[in-house]
């Protein structure tokens, strides 16, 4: 071989040597991959004209460092989800569990990928506690509360700028990921441990979801419907804005007759909800 060809060249981890440019292509495969990393052997080949082998290999050589990152940063990236305050900085690390996730499936390392995958719901559920305090935040700050906690927009102050509304699109997620986050937050802490630690199988988000929507729909179907009524009343005064209203200028504008049915009923009822919370108590 030249000897100019042979300083032109650098060796592989197949130990043959390559042109120094192999080191570029295999960069940009790496980055092909962490864009999308479900993305086939052959469509990361064409997008970085290289031969599908050496992707191939790119991708062994990443999913052995994940496996390796993932045992060492395990319990470090558990501790930061259950600590993060922000919705972008959990959902980051959603994000990044979640290729570490598709990458120990492809390197077939069981034990890595359900890692990645309890490391990826506990961000989702706190990404969705958190979603669900900014859309309380949003609806005691809005008195007619007509905000959605699916897509509540939390308020970023700044300090030379007035706060103004974030929404779903500024925080990188989606309608979807927000009700599902959501569902993923009401779970009971006891329950959604027990499924990440189930032998049976590897939780997923949709099955969670789909466990606690049966377990309320189970539970209300249990429930009588005159109870369920007088709950839903309840929660309609307070999610409609009354709490915040006039009382007074409400029931000045009412009619003579309508005031005057006000008047015989209300007494009836508070003293009806008095005593179920008296019971309440004594219980």
């Amino acid at each position: 071989m030249n000897p100019a060809d042979q300083g032109a060249r650098l060796t592989g981890s197949d130990g043959k040597t390559y042109p120094r440019s192999y080191r570029v292509n295999r960069e940009a495969i790496r980055k092909a991959i962490e864009a999308d990393p479900t993305a086939t052997n052959t469509a990361i080949a064409r997008v970085t004209s290289a031969s599908r082998d050496t992707v191939i290999d790119v991708r062994r050589n990443m999913t052995a460092r994940a496996g390796a990152r993932l045992d060492a940063r395990y319990v470090a990236m558990c501790t930061a989800i259950a600590e993060c305050h922000r919705v972008d900085e959990v959902k980051d690390l959603r994000d990044r569990a979640l290729a570490l996730e598709v990458y120990a499936r492809q390197a077939k390392n069981t034990d890595a990928e359900r890692k990645a995958c309890a490391i990826r719901l506990r961000a989702e559920r706190r990404a969705g506690v958190l979603l669900k305090e900014l859309a309380e935040a949003e609806m005691r700050a809005t008195p007619k509360g007509n905000v959605n906690p699916a897509n509540a927009s939390p308020k970023v102050s700044h300090d030379s700028t007035p706060s103004r509304p974030q929404t779903l699109a500024d925080l990188g997620v989606t309608r979807d990921q927000s009700s599902k986050w959501q569902k993923l937050a009401a779970i009971p802490e006891a329950q959604f441990e027990e499924a990440l630690h189930d032998p049976a199988g590897k939780p997923s988000t949709a099955a969670l979801v789909r466990e606690i929507r049966n377990d309320v729909a189970a539970t209300i179907n249990r429930i009588p419907e005159d109870v369920l009524w007088i709950w839903g009343r309840v929660r309609d005064f307070e999610s409609d804005g009354y709490l915040s209203k006039n009382p007074i200028a409400i029931y000045d504008a009412m009619t003579d007759a309508m005031q005057a049915e006000v008047r015989r009923i209300v007494p009836a009822m508070t003293a009806f909800l008095c005593a179920m919370l008296e019971g309440a108590n004594h219980d």
